[in-house]
């Protein structure tokens, strides 16, 4: 018998999107399943004897959501965790209403979508876990059958005692119980709950579909949350009210150093929504990295208003050479409806700062956003042409549920594609209402151009440019040759 079961379900994309993609069926092989990784290290700590089922596993393949449902109901898990995405919405739905058929275990969904429509998760299940929820599912073991003191853990006085463990002690969950609804609003966690969370370790990333094989790049999340709000973008809304938590350094260079060991990874994405936070953290990181002997490369994304010639030096020092810089829109109209927060004049200096100072570079844009014209979205493809990019990413505007977009759906435009399962990055799900079908797509066939051409010359220029210049740069602490432009809405 299991007291937990954590099951992270499949996308099922439209015909024509590539299996091994961001958004196609395989794509969890590319991508850990964090979430539920996390809250089966943390369970495990309490105690708990917790089982994932991920659904991109190769055995997985071909196997029916009944079939699945029968594997779990055969493990008699006292509660089954069942996390998904807008584009996986579907099949978690329907393995939770098999699941209550099959089994008397307390189903839960959590995860971005449930989150965001619980009254809908819950008519496939018992529960609905909004926000952090490694603690909240700890909580909820306990309360479904076995009290705090009889777990394995509670007598072991060097987990009774750390910070963690007495914050956990005076929580109790807050149920909201009605007839209608059993929403468990789960909490933030601090700093240090999030530390006192043992990192996923080679025996969480064995039980999921993670094939580190397939990547040059091992991901990894040093922070939850982002001081931003895109109306496109979940984070800066709801539940997360914009709040940034950064794992503490020591934490952070702690899992650095286990992957290079354990996997042999040299380098390393960072999917924090805003990497560069603080001169005084980057630089921490950078010392005990090197005091650790670990040298690695890095990847990150940024908002063009971090960007700032301060971070130049230790970004270097600390190994990052690709930059993503999230751009969205080549009209300041635009960024204004989309409350991105910066403009172009401010996009384009950062891109310029990065690349003299020997940054790859690459920028990512979508196109069909908020208020949207034949007109905008081609500026935004020449701006992307413009910019002195390596790579360039576009993708179609989507409206996802708990965003302020998806509110602003009527005024605006209008939804293609109900079926939530075939939402991904290069489907067309929506449109501006002053932009026909067959221009998204031949807008969407431009831009792809400019992604191949700045592809190509990344390959024949970019790739001994950016070391050129990084030499030339001499880590100056300044930036080289990029007048300052003033940063709009700083944070």
């Amino acid at each position: 018998m299991f007291d937990l079961v954590l099951v992270r379900t499949r996308n099922h994309p439209r015909p024509g999107v590539k299996k091994n993609s961001d958004s196609g069926e395989h794509s969890g092989r590319r991508m850990a399943p964090f979430g539920i990784m996390n809250i089966a290290s943390y369970c495990r700590q309490q105690g708990h004897k917790v089982k994932l089922f991920d659904l991109y596993r190769p055995e997985f393949d071909g196997v029916s959501l009944e079939g699945v449902a029968d594997q779990i109901a055969a493990l008699n898990p006292r509660m089954v965790g069942i996390s998904s995405m807008t584009s996986q919405a579907l099949d978690a739905m329907a393995l939770g209403d098999l699941l209550m058929q099959r089994s008397d275990a307390k189903i839960v969904h959590g995860g971005v979508h449930p989150a965001t429509l619980p009254q809908e998760a819950l008519k496939h299940g018992h529960y609905v876990v909004q926000g952090d929820g490694e603690h909240t599912m700890h909580e909820m073991l306990v309360s479904e059958g076995k009290r705090r003191e009889d777990l394995p853990w509670a007598n072991r006085p060097s987990l009774r005692q750390d910070s963690a463990s007495k914050a956990l002690a005076e929580t109790r969950l807050k149920v909201v119980d009605t007839k209608e609804s059993r929403i468990i609003p789960g909490k933030l966690l601090t700093v240090e709950d999030m530390a006192a969370i043992p990192f996923p370790t080679k025996v969480e990333f064995d039980e999921t579909a993670f094939q580190p094989s397939l990547l040059y790049e091992f991901p990894i999340i040093t922070a939850r949350g982002c001081p931003y709000r895109c109306v496109f973008c979940k984070d800066g809304f709801g539940l997360r009210q914009s709040k940034v938590r950064y794992y503490p350094v020591e934490y952070v260079a702690d899992y650095l150093e286990y992957i290079n060991k354990t996997y042999g990874f040299t380098r390393i994405q960072v999917l924090d929504d805003i990497f560069l936070s603080s001169y005084e953290r980057m630089e921490e990181l950078a010392i005990k990295l090197e005091k650790r002997n670990v040298k690695l490369k890095f990847n990150c994304m940024v908002h063009a208003n971090t960007v700032k010639p301060k971070f130049i030096s230790v970004m270097h020092r600390l190994g990052i050479d690709w930059v993503y810089v999230g751009i969205e829109s080549g009209n300041d109209d635009i960024h204004k409806l989309i409350n991105k927060g910066t403009n172009t004049a401010r996009i384009e200096y950062a891109v310029n700062l990065l690349k003299k100072n020997g940054f790859y570079t690459a920028g990512m844009f979508m196109l069909g956003n908020v208020g949207e014209t034949v007109s905008t979205i081609k500026q935004t493809i020449r701006f992307a042409f413009k910019l002195p990019l390596d790579r360039a990413w576009f993708s179609f505007a989507a409206p996802y549920p708990g965003t302020p977009f998806y509110d602003m759906v009527e005024q605006y435009g209008e939804i293609l594609e109900p079926d939530f399962g075939k939402w991904n990055q290069m489907s067309l799900v929506y449109r501006p209402k002053d932009v026909e079908v067959r221009d998204m797509h031949r807008l969407m066939r431009w831009a792809q151009a400019v992604r191949i051409y700045k592809k190509a010359r990344h390959t024949l220029v970019g790739n001994w440019e950016a070391p050129l210049r990084r030499s030339l740069s001499g880590f100056s602490k300044d930036g080289l040759g990029v007048p300052e432009v003033p940063v709009p809405g700083d944070v």
